[in-house]
C-alpha cells in the first residue's frame, strides 16, 4: 500500500455576502506571503545536498536491494556490504535476478515493509547532520544500528512466497500484467482473483483512541505512529496497484459523533475499530456505537470489518467475549489485531491486518456495481434531504424576520432601517455602490422585508448567491417567496421554535440563527 497526499477538509464558514467578500479579500492577501531569504536559502542548499550527494548514492541502494530482496535477518549485512564495497570504489551489482522494467505487486510490499523503515531512518539522520562523506557516514549509522535495539526492528522483511500476485496472462506477442491492466487484481480469500475498481471510499469509525488513525498511519508506513485525537473529518487517499482507495478517518468524541451520518452514504465499506482492551463502560458504548451505524439505512448490508484492538493488552475480549455482547450482521466480518507496530512482538506491521483489509477490498469489488449504484442513489437522495432541510430552514429564518419587521405573532420589531438606509442596505449586499443602482423591483424587495435586516440579507442571498452552484433567483422570484412567507406569517403559522424564542425574550440578537444564513 503506497501513501499518496493527504489533505484534511474543512468548510467554510457561513455569513452574508459583504462579511465574504471581506473574508475572501484578506485570505487572498494572507496568501500573498514571500518567503523569506534566509528560508530560501534553506531549501536551496538542502535541495543542493540531496541531488548532489544523497540521491545518487541512495538511489543505486534501493535498486541493489529491490532487487536483491534478502530475508530476513540479513537486510543490515547486505547494505552495510553494499556501502562499504561503495566507499571502497566498487558499485555492486545485483547477483539474484536481473534489473525489473517494472515494479510488481511483491516488490512494492518488500519495499513498503523491509526497506522502508531503514532507509527513513538512514535519510532522517544523513539531513539531521548532512555529512560530508555520506558513504562512511551511513556506514556508521548501520553499525550503531546493529549494537543498538534498532537491527529487529527493521529486520520485518514480508514473507513474499505467502502473498498472492496475478500471473502475467500472454496474449499472443504481448506480457499483460498487472501494471498494464485496466484493473489492479488481488488475491481473495477464497483464491479467486478480483478485479479492483479504480476508486473505493473507506468508512472508518471508532470512539476516541481506539486505534483508528493509528492504523491508517501505520499501513502508510510510519513505524511509530502518535497521532492525536481526530477533529472532525480527515481523508487518506492510499494507492493499491491502479485504485486508489480513500479512508474516511472521522473523529470519535462525543461531540463529533453528530456528524458521521453525513459520510454514510457516499462510503462503499466500513471498518470499525473497537478498543477491547477498554473498560467495561467505555467497552458497552463502542459496542452500543457500532450496532447503530451499521443499521443505519446508508450503510445497513455495506461491507464491514470489524477490528478488536490492543489484543497485546491483558484486560482484551477475544472475540468470543465480544461476540456475547454483539450480534454481528451478516455484511460484518471480524478480526483481533495490534494495530500499533511497536506493540506487536516483532515490533513491525502486524500481517493480519494487510489480510484483513485485502479480504474487505475484495468483497467490495466482488459486488462494486450493486454497492456503486446504490452509493450514487444513497447520495442523490441525501444531497436531496439536505437541499429540502436547508430551504425550510431558510424560510424558517425569513418568516420570523418578517414577524420581527411587521410585529406579528407576539415578535417585537427589531433591525429595522429606516428606507433609504434599507435601499442601500440592499443595494451592498447585492454587489452595488449605492442605492440608486437598486432597480425598481429590487427597492419593491426591500419594502416587503419591512426594511428588516435578516431578511434584506436573505433575499440577497436568493440573488446574488455567495456559492456558483446556487441557484440565482430574479427579484420577481424573490417577490413571490417573501408574499407566500408573510401571508404565512400573517396566518399564525409560526414554528414553535419561533414561539420558543419569544418566550424567552423576543426574537433577535442571541435568538437568531446566525448559522442559517
Amino acid at each position: 500500500v503506497k501513501s499518496m497526499a493527504e489533505r484534511p477538509q474543512t468548510a467554510p464558514g457561513k455569513s452574508h455576502l459583504s462579511t465574504l467578500r471581506k473574508l475572501r479579500a484578506q485570505r487572498r492577501l494572507d496568501r500573498i506571503t514571500t518567503p523569506s531569504a534566509r528560508k530560501n536559502a534553506v531549501v536551496r542548499d538542502t535541495h543542493t545536498y540531496l541531488t548532489t550527494k544523497v540521491d545518487p548514492i541512495m538511489s543505486g541502494a534501493i535498486t541493489y536491494m529491490l532487487i536483491e530482496q534478502p530475508e530476513k535477518g540479513k537486510i543490515i549485512d547486505v547494505l552495510l556490504n553494499y556501502f562499504t564495497q561503495l566507499a571502497a570504489g566498487i558499485t555492486l551489482t545485483p547477483t539474484s535476478k536481473s534489473t525489473p522494467t517494472k515494479t510488481r505487486s511483491m516488490d512494492r510490499l518488500y519495499m513498503a515493509k523491509a526497506m522502508s523503515p531503514v532507509f527513513t531512518k538512514l535519510m532522517n539522520m544523513v539531513l539531521a547532520l548532512r555529512p560530508e562523506n555520506v558513504e562512511q557516514y551511513i556506514i556508521g549509522c548501520l553499525n550503531d544500528m546493529k549494537l543498538s535495539g534498532d537491527y529487529d526492528i527493521v529486520e520485518e522483511v514480508l514473507n513474499v512466497e505467502a502473498v498472492p500476485t496475478a500471473p502475467e496472462v500472454v496474449e499472443g506477442e504481448q506480457v499483460v500484467t498487472e501494471e498494464t491492466a485496466a484493473t489492479e487484481t488481488v488475491g481473495s480469500t477464497e483464491g479467486d482473483d478480483v478485479a479492483m475498481p479504480a476508486k473505493m471510499t473507506i468508512l472508518t469509525l471508532g470512539l476516541s483512541l481506539s486505534g483508528k488513525t493509528t492504523m491508517l498511519k501505520a499501513i502508510q508506513g510510519d513505524p511509530n505512529p502518535t497521532p492525536k485525537p481526530t477533529v472532525g473529518f480527515v481523508p487518506h487517499a492510499l494507492q493499491l496497484g491502479s485504485s486508489v482507495v480513500t479512508f474516511y478517518d472521522l473523529g470519535g468524541g462525543d461531540s463529533i459523533r453528530d456528524i458521521w451520518p453525513n459520510y454514510y452514504a457516499e462510503t462503499h465499506g466500513l471498518i470499525y475499530v473497537l478498543d477491547s482492551s477498554s473498560d467495561d463502560m467505555t467497552f458497552k458504548d463502542a459496542c452500543s456505537v457500532f450496532l447503530e451505524s451499521v443499521s443505519s439505512p446508508a450503510l445497513a448490508g455495506k461491507p464491514c470489518l470489524l477490528i478488536l484492538n490492543k489484543k497485546d493488552l491483558p484486560s482484551y475480549r477475544d472475540t468470543e467475549e465480544v461476540l456475547e455482547t454483539l450480534t454481528l450482521p451478516p455484511s460484518c466480518t471480524i478480526c483481533e489485531l495490534t494495530l500499533h507496530p511497536q506493540k506487536t512482538p516483532s515490533k513491525s506491521l502486524d500481517p493480519e491486518i494487510d489480510v484483513n483489509l485485502s479480504s474487505l477490498f475484495n468483497r467490495i469489488a466482488s459486488d462494486f456495481s450493486t454497492i456503486s449504484e446504490r452509493v450514487d442513489n444513497d447520495v442523490k437522495e441525501q444531497l436531496k434531504k439536505e437541499e429540502d432541510e436547508k430551504k425550510a430552514k431558510d424560510k424558517r429564518v425569513m418568516k420570523k424576520s418578517l414577524n420581527k419587521a411587521y410585529s406579528l405573532n407576539g415578535f417585537t420589531p427589531i433591525d429595522i432601517f429606516t428606507p433609504s438606509d434599507g435601499y442601500e442596505f440592499l443595494a451592498q449586499e447585492v454587489g452595488f455602490m449605492k442605492a440608486e443602482e437598486l432597480v425598481e423591483e429590487g427597492r419593491e424587495v426591500a419594502e416587503l422585508c419591512g426594511f428588516q435586516k435578516i431578511a434584506m440579507m436573505l433575499a440577497a442571498g436568493m440573488k446574488e448567491p455567495v456559492s456558483k452552484k446556487k441557484k440565482r433567483y430574479e427579484w420577481s422570484e424573490i417577490k413571490e417567496y417573501i408574499q407566500e412567507c408573510k401571508a404565512e406569517c400573517e396566518r399564525g403559522e409560526v414554528d414553535e421554535e419561533a414561539f420558543k424564542d419569544v418566550e424567552e425574550g423576543g426574537v433577535g440578537g442571541g435568538g437568531f440563527d446566525w448559522g442559517a444564513v
